[in-house]
């Protein structure tokens, strides 16, 4: 199936400000596929994560966190970052039967209950730090991974201007009293 058009929204601000230059580009964001422009016909929402976000993840995240009980997320992790794979996935599947109707409504990997997960990291050693072009490309990736689609276009909606950014991380600096 092709799909002329994938529309994309980034969830968070940080991705704008590494993109005008504002801060360092981020490693780590949120994105939700939709195949209209009004983001209503939600298609994805994905977790992408470069190598140096993992890493910074795996080496900080684990001390006093919730995750020190998940041996084999930290153990998914390690086999990511030491194998020979460009793009790894981790899912997360439905932990009691409220969580069920979470799960993604695409293509993924069922767990052994014959569950679909409910949230998707996707791990990737093919960029070092998020942009437009960067997203973009993985758009295309997990286009044909999850959904069986090959798209023509990737279009940013709620792209922000370089004004409105600048104006928004200089409110965030000065509430938390700190450049990020």
């Amino acid at each position: 199936m092709n799909v002329t058009t994938i529309y994309v929204h980034i969830r968070h601000w940080h991705f704008w400000w590494g993109v005008y230059g504002f801060t360092r580009r981020s490693c780590n964001d949120e994105i939700t596929l939709y195949l209209d422009q009004e983001g209503i016909k939600r298609i994805a929402y994905f977790d992408l994560m470069t190598l140096p976000g993992l890493l910074n993840h795996y080496n900080n995240d684990f001390e006093d966190d919730d995750y020190t009980d998940d041996k084999e997320y930290i153990e998914e992790i390690q086999a990511f970052i030491d194998g020979d794979i460009d793009i790894g996935y981790s899912y997360i599947y439905p932990r009691d039967t409220e969580d069920e109707s979470y799960q993604v409504d695409h293509s993924a990997p069922l767990n052994e209950k014959g569950h679909k997960p409910t949230y998707i990291y996707v791990w990737s050693k093919l960029a070092e730090a998020w942009d437009m072009e960067s997203i973009t490309a993985h758009v295309h990736l997990l286009a044909r991974q999850f959904l069986q689609i090959e798209v023509e276009n990737v279009v940013f909606l709620d792209q922000p201007s370089y004004e409105d950014t600048k104006a928004v991380y200089d409110e965030e600096c000065a509430r938390f009293g700190v450049k990020f």
